[in-house]
């Protein structure tokens, strides 16, 4: 056998075997790159999910500082609100207390002030009592019923129509009156109106006023005959209770002659500062325009204008008018004065004092 072969039979690797093997080997090899590579690409992508899970948990635990600091701040404020609550509490039981004790004093005193009420009602009944007021009101809630009426001064004449035209509504209403008892003449309705609106007049004066009255109708008669050149001070009770008792004795008659009633006027101790109207209409006679028969429109139209010259000057005039149907022009006429004079003119009603 030659030497070559020899060394043939001692090969135990062929090439074809180390061919495998190292195939083997690059397959390892290549498969252990992919998976570091692999292993590499998961690793990261954990880690900046990691990463990004961090900072938001920062940012979540600055939030939530931010919030704990806020509701912080909120219970400080809280409990300085309680605080002063609980302060004023203290205070308003401190007032309560000193309310409490002024109630209480309150009550003390009056009980003292009922006591000395008590005995001044009891030494009121010893005392010596007094006249009832001497004007009669029918309804003191409706006292101011003729404000209208301006009483300037303190010195008022009442002038008051007193003409049978007094009894009624109406001339024929009135002319059937003229034949009654003087009694029925008194309670006559249009005539007790014009009795109780001159009696609420002379209430409302003022304490320190003075006043007069003087009736008309043919003539001029002052409420008291004994007394017409005196002025009645509104003080004076027993003054008083002679005018109302002489008022319910008065009778409408005859006729009106306004002329003669503002004459008198002149003749008073002091002129009057205001005087005060109480009439129907328009007169019906005059001193110095005799006229014999039945007077019209015009006729009495010139009475009013006649008599309106021998007022006083600068004296306010009011006229209480209860006017008389069939005398159109009354109503103009004495609107007409109160405007020159500076006066009033009232109305009231027919109900009236009664509604």
């Amino acid at each position: 056998m030659s030497i070559a072969a020899k060394r043939r039979d001692t090969e135990v690797f062929s090439l074809a075997f180390l061919d495998c093997i190292c195939c083997g080997f690059g397959a390892v090899l290549l498969v252990f790159v992919l998976t570091v590579a692999q292993k590499m690409n998961v690793d990261k992508t954990d880690v900046d999910d990691l990463r990004e899970r961090t900072r938001a948990m920062e940012r979540n635990i600055t939030l939530s500082q931010a919030e704990i600091d806020r509701l912080a701040k909120v219970l400080a404020a809280a409990q300085l609100e309680l605080d002063d609550v609980n302060a004023k509490s203290t205070q308003d039981q401190l007032k309560l207390s000193n309310r409490q004790r002024e109630l209480m004093l309150m009550l003390q005193q009056t009980g003292a002030m009922k006591e000395a009420l008590a005995t001044l009602l009891g030494e009121k009944k010893n005392l010596p009592t007094e006249d009832h007021a001497p004007i009669p009101i029918p309804n003191i809630d409706r006292r101011q019923y003729l404000t209208g009426v301006k009483l300037n001064g303190n010195f008022i004449v009442f002038v008051v129509r007193a003409s049978g035209s007094m009894l009624d509504e109406t001339i024929e209403a009135a002319s059937s009156r003229l034949g009654d008892t003087d009694e029925k003449k008194r309670e006559a309705p249009k005539w007790q109106r014009t009795v109780h609106a001159l009696q609420w007049m002379i209430a409302s004066l003022d304490p320190d006023t003075h006043f007069q009255i003087l009736f008309f109708n043919d003539d001029v008669t002052p409420v008291l005959a004994n007394r017409g050149d005196e002025w009645f001070s509104s003080r004076d009770k027993k003054t008083l209770n002679e005018v109302v008792k002489q008022l319910d004795t008065i009778v409408p008659k005859g006729g009106a002659n306004l002329e003669k009633a503002f004459t008198a006027i002149r003749f008073l101790p002091r002129l009057p500062d205001s005087i005060v109207l109480f009439t129907d209409g328009l007169p019906t006679k005059s001193e110095s325009l005799n006229i014999e028969g039945d007077v019209g429109q015009d006729e009495r139209i010139r009475f009013f204008k006649i008599a309106t010259k021998q007022l006083p000057p600068r004296i306010p005039v009011s006229t209480i008018l209860f006017p008389m149907s069939g005398d159109p022009a009354g109503p103009a006429m004495f609107w007409e004065l109160a405007n020159a004079t500076r006066g009033a003119l009232v109305s009231p009603a027919k109900s009236w004092p009664d509604t």
